[in-house]
Parts: structure tokens; sequence; C-alpha cells
């Protein structure tokens, strides 16, 4: 076995160790695990962590390292206090961003045809805050206000699935005439590169650019396309560089 081989090898018998462990300490049968995993209960809350994680992953890989710091934070939320996902910190200024990384909300993917809001093709994204981090919070209001982070994720990856579904597993969208728009849009012809395509899709938004009387909508609508709001991640330093310098000059005006 050549070297590579050999470290895979250990890997899986590592990851094999970690499942059992795992298992036997939370008192779950492992014959039935991936039944529980793939739940539709589950499913979109460990959908939900990962997609923190390959933020993550997204902006450590792809943001400068000797001007960008990327953490991923695993904080418990606090009473009143907002639970982050991400931070940035601009390590010459020490400006520190906290970054949110939001779904899209499960089969909001239009073309626009049927909509009030927008006649061309876009989705919707989940901005406010969960039944728990509500009632941590102290309030009735989900919608986060402007300050609880500085710059939001998201990808379009969750709005091609149906939201309410018969079987027990996630479907793909069945409206024949928005699954060729978006074949065309990503340049794809079948569901498996569609659902790669959606999930490397990441655009941005700063909260302040879509903010409405000081709170970011609950479910703010993206364009597939041109969004002036929602951007492409490889624009995102620039913008970033900007809120840092927005940032130290309102520290500047209150000292």
């Amino acid at each position: 076995m050549t070297e590579k081989e050999l470290q895979e090898l250990e890997e899986l018998r590592e990851l094999k160790k970690r499942i059992t462990d795992y298992c036997n300490k939370f008192d779950i049968p492992r014959n039935f695990l991936f039944a529980i995993l793939e739940d539709q209960k589950v499913t979109p809350m460990i959908r939900g962590k990962a997609m923190e994680y390959n933020a993550f992953l997204l902006l450590d890989k792809n943001l400068p390292k000797s001007i960008w710091s990327v953490q991923k934070l695993n904080l418990n939320a606090q009473p009143g206090v907002y639970d982050e996902d991400i931070s940035i910190t601009h390590r010459r200024s020490g400006v520190i961003l906290k970054v949110e990384s939001k779904s899209a909300v499960r089969g909001s993917i239009s073309d626009g045809s049927r909509s009030r809001i927008l006649d061309c093709s876009h989705f919707k994204v989940k901005c406010h805050r969960s039944r728990s981090n509500i009632k941590l919070a102290g309030t009735s209001n989900d919608r986060y206000a402007l300050g609880c982070f500085d710059i939001v994720l998201t990808n379009p990856l969750n709005a091609i699935f149906e939201g309410n579904t018969i079987g027990e597993t996630f479907e793909i969208i069945n409206d024949i005439k928005i699954k060729e728009m978006l074949y065309k849009r990503y340049s794809v012809d079948n569901d498996e590169n569609l659902i790669k395509a959606c999930s490397i899709d990441w655009l941005y938004c700063i909260p302040e650019d879509i903010a409405e009387n000081g709170f970011i909508p609950r479910t703010p609508y993206v364009k597939l396309i041109n969004d002036p709001h929602w951007r492409p991640i490889n624009e995102i330093e620039k913008r970033l560089t900007e809120v840092v310098k927005m940032r130290r000059n309102n520290l500047r005006r209150r000292s």
C-alpha cells in the first residue's frame, strides 16, 4: 500500500472509533445511526450546522491570512447575547467582524413568474431567530436588529428542496420550468450536479444594505443573478475592508 492509502486507512479506523465512542456515549444504536441522521426533523439541524463550517472553511481558504484571521466559534447562546457563528479579525486594525451563515428558505426558489415581489429568478433566506433564541433573548420579536452581526452568508441550496414532501427524504423541486431554468443557470443537466452547483454558489450581504427600520427582514429576497445587495463571495474582501474602515471610524467618534 502507498503512504497515502495507509494514511486514509488510519483515518477510517479513527473515524470508526469516534463514531463507536459517540454512539456508546449517547446510547445510540449503531445500526440505526443513519436512520436517525436522515430523519427529516434531524437533517435540517445537521445541515444548518454543516453550513456554518462550510462558510468558515470558505472564508479561511479565500481570505489572505496575512490580512485576516478567520475563526469558527462554538459558543452557547446566553440570555440577551447573540450566538456567533464565525468571526473575522482584521489583523492590522484589530477590528473583529461577526459573520452569520443563513440557509435559504426550503422550497423558495422561484423563476419570478408567480411572484408579486420580484419578476426574476430568486429565492428567500431565513434571517430570523429560532424559537430557542427568541426565548433566550427575552423577546417576542424574531427579527435581528442591526448590530447583531456584520456579514450574512448564504447559498441557494436549501431553496431547491421541496418544502413539503411525502417521503422520508428531501426531494428536489419537481417544477419542470424552474428546474430547466436552474439547469441553464448552473450549466448542469442532472439533479446531482445541480445540488453541487448550488452548494458552492455562495453570496454575502451587509445587513445595513437590506435593513428595514433598524431590523433585518425575516426572509429577505435574493435575486439569483446580479442582486445589488447579495454579491458573489469572491467580491467579499473589498467589502470587508470598507466595513472595517466604517467600524474603526465609528469607534474613533465614540472615543
